[in-house]
């Protein structure tokens, strides 16, 4: 018996084995959780594990173990009561055993409850509207493929499918095609939230009608609505929103991967400047800042303050200039999760770039997962009026950008949610959007027409170099904090003497955030400095670039 055939029997196995007569339900999950984690401990050993999508629904067998990594839309869907376990009388025989049913739709078509019901416990399911995780990249989803079982399901796909059932409105891209699961537990996981991305290992359920009205209640059979595949969780593995694919079970990277990345990080910088460069038409000082922005994360909020942001705009005033869509090609080439948004008045005056809703909880564009790069392109936006959505739609771009934050919009209040979105933004002159960093661009006059592509082997460097150091633990020390502190005063006195402009806190603390993501992409886990003169030096040339004109 193979336990990805048949889990409900290793769980029957395991309550028969563990299960004490009397224990509390909501407390007490009679070994499954630590078994399972056991027997897939490992990312190869997950990988056994059937993926669950849109293709595999049409062949994956019901009550067979699944893998389903995804975005949580929704946390609030209404709770059910549902068997725990009770006495059941098996066909033909009539046989009598004492099932449990809690990772399960309950007793099978085989089985029948006992006339004579002498034990029946109940349970509390929580359930979460879960969705594919927005804006992944293809070579993501190509390293998710699992082998095996999965493969053999899919030689057996029937001609003719149904395609998979979603409520459109939960997912953030409009017109984006995706798959879209219902996650049962039996207990409410207060650590998971609102585009969280989470890998749920379960069981595959039978279809709910769930409402994509004005209630999250699952529906009567008769009643309409779209059919949504269920899972029952038995793991729920939290996943570092930046990390890659092959990395461990939760994503981040082990400390044997960073020793590797930081002996070649030097090599890999270069070599992805001058892919990024091919981009931004030879330009190799914004490609640096690009990579500088892939490598950006929050990693932390003292006082309010938001620590790590790096948001970017790229000037480029040349007429259907290529940069946006030779942009988007590369960061979808090296990052887990990128989406382009054309910023046309369209797109802002009708869509919803917020999350909003009375009981059901409607998606907006900006509610991705943390580590997504969105790529905004107002070189699209026509001359005309933003109305009132479009105003609002702008401001939850700028509460991003500014900080990190977005509004879920409720008739009665807002709510708000800290993210971590990568903005990189191309226009024309300087964006709408307050940003980090600005610059124009500069092409490079000899930049050869014919662009030449990385080899797969470089491209899956570039993946692991930014997954990992984006990850890594960075030390600023504090001899280099005090020696900084000292030339910040000194340069200050210096320009009061002269009478030229003072250098701002604003000044320090851009050349502090330059200064560690120059250190991370070069490999260095503490700041020295060499890193701290190069981040001045860039520094001073975002000032010159932010406001020439493009050649």
């Amino acid at each position: 018996m193979s336990v990805i055939e048949r889990p409900l029997e290793t769980i029957q196995e395991l309550f028969c084995k563990n299960w004490k007569e009397g224990a509390s339900t909501d407390k007490d999950d009679f070994g499954v959780t630590k078994h399972f984690q056991e027997l897939f401990d490992t990312r190869e050993k997950l990988s056994k594990i059937p993926m669950l999508d849109a293709q595999s629904i049409n062949t994956l067998p019901l009550n067979s173990l699944v893998r389903f990594k995804c975005m949580v839309q929704d946390t609030e869907l209404s709770q059910e009561v549902a068997l725990f376990a009770s006495t059941v009388s098996n066909k033909p025989d009539g046989e009598e055993a004492f099932v449990c049913h809690r990772y399960s739709d309950g007793p099978h078509e085989d089985q029948m409850l006992a006339s004579h019901q002498n034990q029946e416990l109940m349970d509390l399911r929580s359930s979460y509207y879960c969705v594919s995780v927005p804006g992944q990249s293809q070579w993501v989803k190509d390293a998710d493929k699992p082998a095996g079982l999965d493969a053999a399901l899919q030689g057996l796909k029937l001609e003719e499918t149904k395609a998979s059932e979603v409520i459109a409105e939960r997912f953030p891209f409009p017109a984006v095609s995706h798959f879209a699961a219902v996650v049962k537990t039996h207990s409410s996981d207060v650590s998971i939230g609102v585009t969280d991305m989470i890998e749920v290992i379960g069981v595959l359920g039978a279809s709910d009608k769930v409402s994509s009205g004005d209630s999250f209640d699952f529906q009567e059979e008769s009643a309409a609505g779209p059919r949504i595949p269920t899972v029952h969780a038995i793991l729920m593995n939290k996943v570092d929103d930046h990390g890659h694919p092959e990395l461990t079970v939760n994503g981040r990277p082990t400390e044997e991967d960073i020793e590797k990345l930081v002996k070649d990080a030097k090599t890999i910088r270069d070599e992805l400047i001058r892919y990024i460069a091919q981009a931004v038409r030879g330009d190799k000082f914004a490609a640096e800042l690009v990579l500088l922005h892939l490598l950006a994360r929050v990693y932390s909020r003292p006082s309010g303050a938001v620590l790590g942001k790096f948001s970017l705009n790229l000037k480029d005033t040349t007429a259907n200039s290529p940069v946006a869509k030779s942009l988007e090609k590369v960061v979808k080439s090296v990052l887990p999760k990128v989406h382009a948004i054309p910023m046309t008045l369209a797109n802002l005056n009708k869509n919803y770039f917020y999350p909003r809703g009375e009981e059901q909880l409607c998606s907006g564009m900006l509610q991705v997962t943390r580590g997504t790069l969105l790529l905004l392109d107002e070189t699209a936006m026509e001359e005309g009026t933003l109305v009132d959505q479009g105003i609002k739609n702008l401001k939850a771009v700028t509460d991003v950008s500014l900080y990190q934050t977005l509004n879920y919009v409720f008739p009665y209040n807002n709510l708000e949610f800290q993210t971590d979105i990568s903005l990189l933004i191309i226009s024309f002159g300087s964006s709408l959007v307050p940003v980090d960093c600005g610059i124009t661009l500069t092409p490079e006059p000899s930049m050869p027409e014919q662009q030449s592509e990385p080899t797969e082997e470089q491209l899956q460097s570039f993946r692991r170099y930014i997954s990992a150091l984006r990850l890594a633990e960075y030390k600023f020390s504090e001899d280099m904090a005090k020696e900084i502190e000292r030339e910040f005063m000194e340069q200050r006195k210096a320009a009061s003497a002269a009478g030229s402009t003072l250098i701002t806190p604003n000044d320090l603390a851009l050349n502090i955030s330059l200064a560690r993501l120059v250190a991370l992409s070069k490999g260095e886990l503490t700041l020295n400095r060499e890193c701290w003169d190069h981040a001045v030096s860039l520094s001073k040339q975002i000032k010159e670039r932010s406001s020439t004109t493009a050649q």
